[in-house]
């Protein structure tokens, strides 16, 4: 048999009826063409052989034209040069007025049928053997027909190709079945299994099913597919297969993975779905909106996916109106009330003509744009939209602004005879701006519509008002803002330099401060005693105005933000792009994926992937390996989650005037140097970096030191870390730190042996040369050791221990070497899953890693993918058993909870948010499994610890719950 076609809806016949009534009247006129069609309706498809056999055995006196007449009839849905299929809603009716035949002819037809296709597909017997059975539904038992059914699941579900072969045959198949058959559960699971396995929607369901089972049928079939994620500034770009370096999640599939995003900062927003076939990457940019707090606390957030061209903002009192109106990249505008949820939504023009220049009244009330060379102004009262032209008369419209009082109206920036500009307001006032500004990049007007403020395609700053022109000093403005009485004004420069004009100092400029980068949009209250600043990455400037000097504060955002709008009380709004995402798969896994706020302001003299990475070790005294075995099980060492490994120890030559890296510099456990190149190559091919460990306990003299790390940076390793017992003066670490200063993001990692945490300053000399390290390593040992031998975590042991939970210093960072005497009843296990959740760099053995469980990969992976985990700070939470031990980190908005067990017995816990000073209710996300517990100060959430187990929780916000017909 051939290839099934396409099922296609059932048709009408070509007067309109359908074919209930269509075949009835045709038996009338041509009674032994539908006989011969009642004899071919238990047919999966018709063979020419079998059309000439049937109708010689049923129909002998009729000519061969019948066999024509039927292959060309109403009754065929598609026929090809060898075969036809009959039209599913005919086949159905003539079934049934073949069972009302004798049942001696009936069976004479089903024998005819099943000895045509002995040689047939197993799927197209296995139908007509459903058709024989509903045909007499009084002699076939249910079992029969569940079997039958269950008999293709297996099959369609069966890995391997053949069930992706099977699948296309049951999707032409399983719709064609008698209604009775479809009825059952296994027909319909066997049209989404298969579906799935060939990346299509399911046919449309007319029957009831028990909820999840359609979720529960694609499962059968569902593979995990890894999915690269990694959140850029303006949004998440997710590949398929995972691009190298970036963060995989796991995602039920068969071709195509299935994932919702949704905005962190944003719970009320409808998720994205996206699909992800294979070799396939997808970018989703995200639009955000956040209002702050006086303070620049994070209160409220809206997101949508996609580009904004535009954001407006309602500057006054909000009733009943929108607060904020967002222009997106079709040209559609989207309205939000107050509390950020959706207000309403303007459509794109049907012409398609693109939109600018955005205005939103200060009730919110009205809303107002350029389309083409037309002001439009929509009324919004009621919820309703009324949309009137204002005409712009003779002149091209630059921008439009609605005044402070909504009574106030509408006022319009306009270009007249190519080289002057006007401004108009509804109050009959008239400003013309010279014409040296007819090209206007920026502008800013006053609530009353008195006073405006341009910059110019030179970047040159001016204020107008009704009586004169003001002409600042400044060049290369990038963006300008002012009180709404327009007595004060500000504006940046674009080397950063941010300046104001106020006209009670009699007109002379003041400088405010300088922004790290070049300002892209200002903000000022409304007394005009606090001016915002922001500038395309993650940080809000503020600076007080006050009599004297301005006072600048910095506050970090979880998104890039572009421009920021002074609220009422005080409170700002910011938009921008990005931030974190939530990612949710078919089998209700969730993932948060966050971006790296601190990239462009982080500190420049640590190298930044040295930040809370994981380093394991190659100690050649205890586990003999050689460079060439390293690199060949490189593949495996980076699958396990090991991204640093450090080799070694070596000793420095003794000579200072080599070249190259001499053979006695590599002890003899690791291999020859032609090893190590072939170490470095496959690491680095790997994503693995390498640190050598450098023993300098046979080697005093300065130049020979420096020498040999010059000659190991040389050859593109990543860092060097010193071992063993010797000291190094204050003034040769510098030197050292010199030395690497010069290479690009290597790091020194600095280890002291005393075991005492309390002398570690001391192991590097004066505490000044103690900074001149990236990462310093302590040794836990003490209380820490002790109580995981006891099977207790002594609450505030790592304090006592002199460990501090934050960073190391400004500048470095802890370095934890896993305490050793520990291997008894799996304590190393547990003292490993305690260090991952600490900040800083643990340093394990890589044999370790390697042979664990995949709950510590998981771990790795977790701890690289949360800045909560690698870069945050931490707390430690105070719990009710000395055997629990519990600390919080935070990043930013993104808040983890380690829990470490180390008794026997599992543990049960209850959180609220206020234990994780975490702002109103949330959700706690298992980052292992994905579980989701609702987590609330009324409610607090119940989450289990089994006995020598860690556990990970992310705190989220909680989503809107949508009602019916939003």
């Amino acid at each position: 048999m051939t290839q099934p076609e396409a099922p296609r809806a059932q048709l009408p016949s070509r007067s309109g009826r359908t074919m209930e009534e269509y075949i009835p009247q045709l038996a009338r006129s041509r009674p032994q063409l539908v006989r011969l069609a009642e004899c071919l309706s238990l047919a999966a498809g018709v063979e020419r052989p079998l059309l000439r056999r049937a109708r010689l055995r049923f129909l002998p006196r009729s000519s061969a034209g019948l066999e024509a007449e039927l292959w060309f009839s109403p009754l065929v849905e598609s026929a090809s040069d060898h075969s036809l299929v009959l039209d599913p809603a005919a086949a159905a009716v003539l079934r049934r007025r073949l069972a009302l035949r004798p049942r001696r002819f009936v069976q004479d037809v089903r024998d005819l049928m099943v000895q045509a296709h002995l040689g047939a597909q197993p799927v197209a017997r296995w139908f007509e053997d459903l058709l024989w059975a509903d045909l007499f539904p009084a002699t076939s038992t249910p079992e029969y027909v569940e079997e039958q059914l269950r008999r293709v699941l297996r099959a369609v579900t069966a890995t391997g190709a053949a069930g992706d072969e099977i699948g296309r045959w049951a999707l032409h198949y399983v719709p064609r079945l008698p209604s009775g058959v479809r009825r059952y559960d296994d027909a319909w699971r066997i049209q989404v299994a298969s579906s799935e396995r060939l990346g299509l929607a399911p046919p449309q369901d007319h029957f009831p099913r028990p909820p999840g089972m359609t979720a529960a049928a694609r499962a059968l079939v569902q593979r995990d597919i890894p999915v690269g994620v990694v959140a850029r500034s303006d949004g998440v770009v997710l590949s398929c297969p995972p691009l190298d370096g970036v963060r995989t999640v796991s995602a039920p599939g068969v071709r195509t993975a299935r994932i919702e995003v949704a905005s962190v900062l944003a719970p009320q927003s409808t998720p994205v779905r996206l699909e992800l076939g294979e070799r396939q990457s997808v970018r989703l940019p995200f639009t955000v909106v956040q209002r702050l707090s006086v303070d620049g606390e994070p209160v409220q957030g809206l997101a949508h996916a996609g580009v904004a061209y535009e954001v407006a903002i309602a500057a006054g009192a909000v009733v009943e109106h929108a607060r904020y109106a967002v222009l997106l990249s079709d040209s559609s505008i989207v309205l939000h009330a107050d509390d950020g949820t959706e207000f309403g939504r303007i459509p794109a023009a049907v012409n398609g003509t693109p939109r600018r220049s955005l205005t939103l009244s200060a009730d919110g009330a009205a809303v107002a744009w350029i389309e083409g060379e037309r002001v439009i102004e929509c009324e919004l009262l009621m919820g309703r939209q009324g949309l009137h032209e204002r005409r712009s008369g003779e002149a091209a419209v630059l921008g439009v602004r609605f005044l402070a009082h909504r009574a106030g109206g509408l006022a319009q920036l306009s270009l007249w005879n190519d080289n002057q500009v006007l401004l108009t307001t509804p109050t009959g006032q008239r400003i013309w701006v010279s014409a040296e500004s007819a090209i206007v990049r920026a502008w800013w007007l006053s609530d009353g519509g008195g006073h405006v403020a341009l910059i110019d395609r030179a970047g040159e700053l001016s204020m107008y008002g009704v009586e004169a022109r003001r002409v600042f000093m400044a060049r290369q403005v990038t963006a300008v803002a002012g009180s709404p009485d327009g007595s004060r004004l500000v504006w940046a420069c674009a080397d950063g330099r941010v300046e104001g004009w106020s006209a009670d100092s009699g007109g002379t400029p003041m400088h405010y401060g300088t922004a790290p980068w070049q300002v892209t949009s200002l903000g000022m209250s409304a007394k005009g005693r606090r001016v915002a600043a922001v500038g395309g990455d993650y940080r809000l400037l503020f600076w007080n105005l006050g009599r004297g000097t301005a006072v600048g504060s910095e506050r970090r955002l979880a998104f890039c933000a572009d421009r920021v709008f002074a609220l009422p009380d005080g409170e700002w709004a910011v938009s921008g792009t990005g931030g974190p995402v939530e990612l949710t798969t078919d089998d209700g896994r969730q993932y948060v994926v966050t971006p790296d706020t601190e990239a462009l302001s982080g500190p420049v003299d640590v190298p930044a992937w040295i930040r809370g990475e994981v380093i394991a070790e190659v100690r050649a005294g205890r586990a003999p390996v050689t460079f060439v075995d390293l690199a060949e099980s490189m593949a495996s060492i980076r699958a396990a989650g090991v991204t640093c490994l450090t080799v070694g120890p070596i000793t420095p030559t003794v000579r200072g005037d080599v070249e190259g890296i001499p053979d006695e510099e590599i002890p003899d456990s690791l291999g020859d140097f032609g090893g190590f190149a072939s170490l470095l190559m496959s690491a680095h091919h790997h994503g693995v970096r390498i640190v050598v460990d450098m023993d300098l306990r046979a080697v005093y003299a300065v130049g020979r030191i420096l020498n040999s790390m010059r000659q190991w940076l040389d050859h593109d390793i990543d860092g060097l870390r010193l071992v063993g017992d010797r000291r190094l003066d204050a003034d040769v670490l510098r030197d050292v730190r010199h030395l690497l200063d010069g290479y690009d993001d290597r790091v020194l990692i600095g280890t002291h042996t005393t075991g005492l945490p309390a002398t570690a300053d001391s192991d590097f000399g004066a505490t000044g040369a103690f900074l001149a390290c990236d990462v310093v390593v302590r040794a836990l040992q003490g209380e820490l050791i002790t109580g995981m031998t006891e099977g207790a975590l002594v609450r505030n042991a790592l304090v006592n221990a002199r460990l501090p939970l934050g960073t190391a210093r400004p500048g470095a960072q802890w370095g934890h070497l896993l305490p050793d005497y520990l291997s008894a009843s799996g304590r190393t296990t547990l003292a490993l899953r305690v260090l991952l959740g600490l900040p800083g760099c643990p340093i394990v053995p890589l044999s370790l890693l390697q042979n664990q469980d995949p709950e510590v990969s998981r771990m790795l992976e977790l701890r690289r993918d949360h800045l909560a985990l690698s870069r945050g700070d931490c707390r430690e939470l105070p719990l009710p058993r000395p055997n629990l031990h519990g600390v919080i980190r935070r990043h930013g908005d993104e808040i983890v909870l380690c829990v470490a067990n180390a008794g026997t017995d599992r543990e049960v816990i209850r959180v609220t948010p206020d234990d994780l000073n975490a702002p109103g209710d949330a959700r706690l996300l298992d980052l292992f499994d994905g579980t989701v517990f609702r987590c609330t100060d009324s409610a607090p959430a119940t989450v289990a610890v089994e006995g020598g187990a860690v556990r990970w929780y992310r705190l989220l916000p909680i989503p809107r719950t949508f009602g019916p017909g939003e």
